[in-house]
């Protein structure tokens, strides 16, 4: 039975899977010992939840990282996550068969949000945004993804459908960090314009991202911005969001976790 908005909630919010859902399922262990039963996971993209190797195929990335990974067994009721999973994609998903399927259950227990949008998981107002950015898909104003490496970009009219998420919003979902809140990397900025001007048009609670691989924390605004690491990071990679009974969403500052 899922729980009422205003009673007790608990979402864990995980960084970059890459097809890992052994140590993932690990880690949502630990964390209900540690914490207590889950209502929900969220994933911030580069899930790879890919069910064969046709799915696989369709990944962008070198031949040599693609693969079928833990998925399977999830799929099959193998793997326990202890919760449903809720997920937006990033760069490394199996996008022809996403796109194929659409918004909804990809497999028992596991579900797409889409590529832009806003919807309500366990009681939190989620706002979301798939993929990363392109000046050939992003940038123009009647994008076309006509190759599969096409797919891996957001649109601006899919930039636009997510900022036209009703407020409040608990959560913001990209695969991306907002602009302006690290220092350039090796002389390239960190972070998208577009993303942070997402994020303070909507003014979500906290925004959750990953693909750096690299666990980060800024403020834009009224938003606390969470980057979340790669899932063999550990509590590198996750966050607690828990709803007190009193209503009051908060943050667990420390997510107590060991495998």
């Amino acid at each position: 039975m899922r729980r009422e908005k205003s009673g007790p909630a608990r979402v864990l919010v995980v960084g970059d899977v890459h097809g890992e859902f052994e140590l993932l399922a690990k880690w949502s262990a630990a964390v209900r010992a540690s914490h207590g039963p889950l209502d929900a996971i969220l994933a911030v993209g580069d899930v790879e939840p890919n069910r064969d190797e046709a799915d696989a195929a369709g990944v962008r990335s070198p031949a040599k990282y693609r693969k079928v990974g833990d998925f399977p067994f999830l799929a099959e009721g193998l793997l326990d996550l202890g919760a449903p999973l809720h997920f937006i994609g990033g760069n490394h998903e199996p996008w022809p068969a996403l796109d194929a399927a659409g918004p909804g259950q990809w497999a028992e227990g596991v579900h797409f949000l889409g590529r832009a949008g806003a919807t309500e998981v366990a009681g939190l107002r989620v706002a979301f945004l798939s993929g990363i950015h392109s000046a050939k898909v992003t940038d123009v104003q009647k994008a076309r993804r006509e190759t599969v490496r096409d797919r891996v970009y957001y649109t601006a009219e899919e930039v636009r459908r997510a900022g036209r998420a009703r407020r409040p919003v608990d959560v913001l979902l990209t695969h991306d960090w907002p602009a302006g809140i690290a220092e350039p990397h090796r002389g390239h900025p960190v972070g998208r314009p577009e993303l942070r001007e997402l994020c303070e048009r909507i003014r979500p609670k906290w925004h959750f991202c990953g693909h750096m691989h690299h666990r980060h924390q800024a403020r834009v605004g009224a938003t606390d911005v969470v980057c979340l690491g790669h899932i063999s990071d550990g509590p590198g990679a996750l966050a607690l969001v828990e709803r007190r009974p009193d209503g009051e969403l908060t943050l667990v500052e420390h997510v107590d976790a060991r495998i």
